[in-house]
């Protein structure tokens, strides 16, 4: 009897402990699982340090495919109010970034790296060849601070009228064209630019879309993120190190 009551007892106990062993690896890989999808739904993009913003890295406008290069952050004294990414057009854009190191940046064709990435965002050349390149561009600014509505209008309005000036023409252009701004911006809040070869600035909020036409245009707006006076410097230096890393360490 004694015998028996042991045997069951022993195997009472292997039960109990089979059972925990199975619940402990199916918790395992309800865990494993858990930190996996996430690493699956990021894995197309990229953060912006500064400000955690995050971006995709081949996003789609329209028809076309675009290849991000890098993003930065715009800041005023110790606030920060919009971090911003540069996106090229996928397949024209990386021929032309071939055909510059052939080109105008041959001399840096054999650098790489760190080396070369320092190399490019100290040359303004590089930034003005990116600009001007024949391809679909894109950007997205991602505002940090939430602001009054004719406020966040004048701003971009001030920065077009600086490449296209200020006649009657132009005023009424870029007065349309930030109309795409009809309500207060909340931090948070998304807006998408894709520029067109020629003379075409597509400008998206929410679900307002306005289109710029202006021979300038396109340098107009690319030339206040990528110019010599950008209040984006690390955009810049982002861009400068996507470019370096798809030419190979």
């Amino acid at each position: 009897m004694s015998q028996n009551v042991t045997r069951v007892m022993r195997l009472v106990v292997y039960d109990l402990a089979r059972g925990e062993a199975m619940k402990l690896l199916v918790f395992s890989v309800a865990v494993v699982a858990s930190l996996a999808q996430p690493l699956v739904a990021r894995a197309d993009t990229f953060v912006e340090p500064s400000s955690g913003t995050s971006f995709e890295k081949h996003p789609a406008s329209g028809a076309s495919s675009f290849l991000c290069l890098g993003a930065g952050v715009r800041k005023y004294l110790l606030w920060k109010l919009y971090a911003m990414d540069f996106c090229i057009e996928d397949g024209k854009g990386r021929t032309e970034i071939d055909r510059y190191f052939s080109g105008p940046g041959r001399r840096y064709a054999g650098m790489k790296g760190s080396d070369l990435a320092k190399a490019l965002a100290d040359d303004q050349g590089f930034f003005d060849f990116l600009v001007a390149m024949p391809i679909e561009k894109r950007a997205e600014m991602v505002f940090l601070r939430g602001g009054d509505a004719d406020k966040a209008r004048e701003g971009f309005s001030k920065n077009l009228e600086k490449f296209l000036g200020t006649g009657d023409r132009e005023k009424t252009a870029i007065r349309d064209f930030v109309s795409a701004i009809d309500r207060p911006v909340n931090s948070g809040d998304r807006a998408v630019f894709v520029s067109h070869p020629g003379a075409q600035l597509d400008f998206t909020f929410g679900a307002n879309t306005r289109s710029l036409r202006h021979d300038k245009a396109e340098r107009a707006f690319w030339g206040a993120y990528l110019g010599p006076d950008s209040p984006l410097g690390s955009m810049k230096e982002a861009v400068a190190q996507a470019v370096a890393d798809l030419r190979g360490r």
